[in-house]
Order: structure tokens, then C-alpha cells, then sequence
């Protein structure tokens, strides 16, 4: 009996490992609620990873939302699901529409990870604890040690350049930190750092190899030599963000206030990530989004820019994330000072039984702010710029502080080169940003 022919056979193998660490916190919360309100996904053995889903539709979405060869991506995910027409009227579906992803993406391991709780409070107009607004989520701290490995195929109808193309924009998008994953990645998490690309090819139309690949496994990827991360191929990608990196240093004080202290002659501590202080996305678009409330109040506004820029808080039908993409920061060559204040009753002048408490600020030190957005965003970028020239003068004039215990002057800064917003620091920006706020046109007019 004559055996058929096996149609599209498979040409090619090739097999991916990343290997690296976290540049910002991680969360990739299991709906567990055993350490904090959000606890980190765990394996049977109680050690953190990031699902493989989870990495697979991330780069998927990326790719898609940077228009990087939509037919490519299909062929190489797999074929989406199409959505009706009309009503319960559903598209029609040829066979040819059906195609299996042909990448497999493996859970992401961590060597020795640290695991950290992370406070978040949800404040009132004046700066107290919304009620049920308090809530604190557990992530692998910034620092650990990663493995990250792709495999995917390569069949006789695909184009073989082409997927090629994709994992490695993917690669340089995880190298130059454009490309996040799990939650809150809008405030800075996910970030990972690359060290070094390794890849091993198998071609099914060499028998020699074909045998190789029968004895192989991802154990012997150390014999492979590593790449070169130097690639331009995700320049034209990253040109789609505009990108505003404010150079700023700590004029006195600054308490971001930590609970999670071991240390027992202390109440709470200043943040640390990876044993340095930081400043959250969390705390930095909070604190933009309170100051662009009350601009927009002055103005006589109606609020909705700021719902457009931040994202929705309040309302569930709308589901807008935050424009807006706030990293995190590190604060370096700051000092640790120890403070140990008490309430006085403000009637008898004596001190309150239990209010004496010790906590840990960190003195003057440098850091940088670095805020980011589409250019194909529907709002103007004259716009955007015009406010964002508002919020940061704000900040380094001291009317914004960052952080706990404003009132006593902790959280102002200074800015350490003026030249970091001459881009945007022009009236026409300004004046568009006043016009939108009052209620007229905010559209993506200009990609300036």
C-alpha cells in the first residue's frame, strides 16, 4: 500500500533561552489571598513563576498594538477568534482561517526569587485613606534571576524570515524595557533586563540533525554561544512613544513609608526595591493625577482629561486603561535619617499616650522621572505635552510634593537640568491644553 504524502511538513526547529533579571518589580497575582490581598502565582512547590500564557499573550498583544505584521503574527500564534458582524450574526469561517500557534512559551522561572508585600492606599482629596481603599499586593522584588525560553516551528508554507523577524523584535523590546509583563505595567512593573540570548536550530531536512534533535535538551543550551542584544530591529517600534525623562534631585526629605519593617525599633521604614529606595509609578501618577484635578478645577473643567490621561477609577462600563505610563524610580546616593516624632493634644499641649512613634526617611539623593506615551494616542500630544509641562514645573517649584508628611515639607524637589523639559515647554502646547480642558476639541490633531 502506498503511503501518502505528509503535506507541510515541519523544516525547522528552533529552541530560545533568555536568561536575566527583573529591572522593576513583578506582579502576576493567582486570585490567592493567603500572604496579602493579591499573592504571587506559585507552582506546586511554593516557588513564584510568570505562566507561559500570560508571556505568549503579552507578546501577541504587543505586536498587534505596534502593527508589526498582522498576518505574520497569525501564522505564528495561532488564528484569532473573529467577532459578528451584526447581532448574533457571526462572520463566516473558512478552513484556511484555522491554524494552530506554532510557538510554545514556557513558564518563566526565577532563581532563588525574593518575594516583597507592596502597600497601596486609594487617597481622598485630603490625602486620607479612602475607606476600603487600602489594599496591599505581593511581587517578586526587582533583582531576581530569570529563564525565559521560547521553542516554535517552522513549516514548508511559512515564512521562515518572517518569524524570525517577529522574536526578535520581541527580544529587543524586552531588552529596551517597551515590552512588560503582568500587572500594573502602566506604573513601572514587569520590567525585565536581558543578559544573554541563546538559540539552537534544527533543520528537519538534515538527517544528521534530526538525530542530534532526538538526543537534545534545553540542559545543553550552555554549550551554545551567545548573541549580540546590539540590534536595531525595534527602532522603528520604539519611535512610536514619546518619551519625557526629568532629571530631578530631593530638596530636604522624602517618606514613602514601608510596613513590612523586621526592624523592631522602627514603626515603618522608607520603600526599598532590591535594597534601594524607590519611588512607585503607583505614588507618581496618584500624586499627577491629584494635581491635574485641581488645574482642572481652577480651569472650570469638567474632569473628563483627566479620565482619558489616567484611566478610570469609578466608573465599570468604561474601561479605559491610563494613557500614561509612569516608570519607577530609584533614588541614588540618598541618606537614611531616623526621625522619632509624637502627637501633642492640641488643647492641653501634652503628648498623646501612644502616639510616640520612630520611622526612616531618606535625605536629599538624585533619581529621575521618566513618563511615557503612544504618539498614535486620540488625544492631541500638544495637549499631553502642554500638561505635562504643568505637572513637572509644579513639582520642581515645590506645589506638588511627592509621598507622606507633605504638611512638615518632605517630597519636594529641584529640577537638575533645565533643558530636560525645553520640549515641551512651548505657549502653543499650553494654550491647546487650557482649550481642551474647558471643553473643547482634544483629538489627535498633531503628532508633535
Amino acid at each position: 500500500m502506498q503511503k501518502k504524502p505528509i503535506k507541510n511538513k515541519i523544516t525547522k526547529r528552533t529552541y530560545i533561552q533568555i536568561t536575566g533579571k527583573l529591572a522593576s518589580p513583578l506582579l502576576a497575582g493567582s486570585g490567592e489571598e493567603d500572604r496579602s490581598d493579591m499573592d504571587i502565582l506559585r507552582d506546586y512547590y511554593g516557588r513564584p513563576f510568570l505562566a507561559g500564557t500570560a508571556v505568549a499573550g503579552a507578546c501577541r498583544q504587543w505586536l498587534l498594538a505596534n502593527k508589526v505584521n498582522e498576518k505574520a503574527i497569525d501564522s505564528l500564534f495561532g488564528a484569532r477568534k473573529k467577532a459578528g458582524n451584526q447581532g448574533d450574526q457571526k462572520d463566516e469561517v473558512r478552513m484556511d482561517d484555522f491554524n494552530q500557534s506554532r510557538i510554545f512559551v514556557s513558564d518563566v522561572q526565577f532563581i532563588e526569587p525574593k518575594t516583597i508585600i507592596r502597600d497601596h492606599v486609594k487617597l481622598t482629596e485630603n490625602k486620607t485613606a479612602d475607606e476600603t481603599g487600602k489594599f496591599n499586593v505581593e511581587v517578586i522584588d526587582t533583582g531576581a534571576s530569570f529563564v525565559m525560553r521560547f521553542e516554535y516551528i517552522e513549516r514548508e508554507s511559512t515564512e521562515n524570515q518572517a518569524d524570525q523577524d517577529l522574536i526578535d523584535t520581541l527580544i529587543s523590546a524586552i531588552h529596551r524595557g517597551k515590552l512588560t509583563f503582568g500587572g500594573k505595567s502602566n506604573r513601572g512593573y514587569g520590567k525585565l533586563e536581558i543578559n544573554e540570548v541563546k538559540r539552537k536550530q534544527f533543520h528537519y531536512t538534515n538527517k544528521e540533525t534530526v538525530m542530534e534533535w532526538l538526543d537534545w535538551s534545553w540542559g545543553k543550551m550552555s554549550e551554545e554561544q551567545p548573541e549580540s542584544l546590539d540590534s536595531d530591529i525595534y527602532n522603528e517600534a520604539e519611535e512610536k512613544f514619546h518619551v519625557i525623562i526629568v532629571p530631578l534631585k530631593i530638596k530636604q526629605t522624602l517618606l514613602i513609608r514601608d510596613y513590612q519593617t523586621m526592624e523592631e525599633d522602627l514603626d515603618y521604614t522608607y520603600l526599598r526595591s532590591n535594597k534601594k529606595p524607590v519611588i512607585p509609578g503607583t505614588t507618581w501618577a496618584g500624586a499627577f493625577r491629584h494635581r491635574l484635578h485641581q488645574i482642572v478645577h481652577e480651569l472650570d473643567g469638567d474632569g473628563q482629561i483627566v479620565e482619558e490621561l489616567f484611566g478610570c477609577k469609578h466608573d465599570k462600563e468604561q474601561t479605559n486603561p491610563s494613557r500614561l505610563i509612569f516608570e519607577e524610580s530609584v533614588i541614588e546616593n540618598a541618606k537614611k535619617l531616623t526621625v522619632t516624632r509624637n502627637a501633642i493634644d492640641r488643647f492641653s499641649g501634652e503628648t498623646i499616650d501612644g502616639a510616640l512613634f520612630t520611622g526612616e526617611t531618606v535625605c536629599k539623593g538624585q533619581t529621575t522621572l521618566v513618563i511615557s506615551w503612544r504618539k498614535d494616542s486620540s488625544i492631541d500630544c500638544k495637549i499631553i505635552k502642554g500638561i505635562m509641562y504643568w505637572l513637572i514645573k509644579d513639582l520642581t517649584c515645590g506645589f506638588l510634593a511627592i509621598g507622606g508628611e507633605t504638611a512638615i515639607g518632605r517630597g519636594v524637589f529641584e529640577l537638575q537640568d533645565e533643558d530636560a523639559v525645553s520640549t515641551i515647554n512651548n505657549e502653543a502646547y499650553r494654550k491647546a491644553a487650557i482649550a481642551c480642558i474647558r471643553g473643547g476639541e482634544c483629538g489627535a490633531a498633531s503628532k508633535a
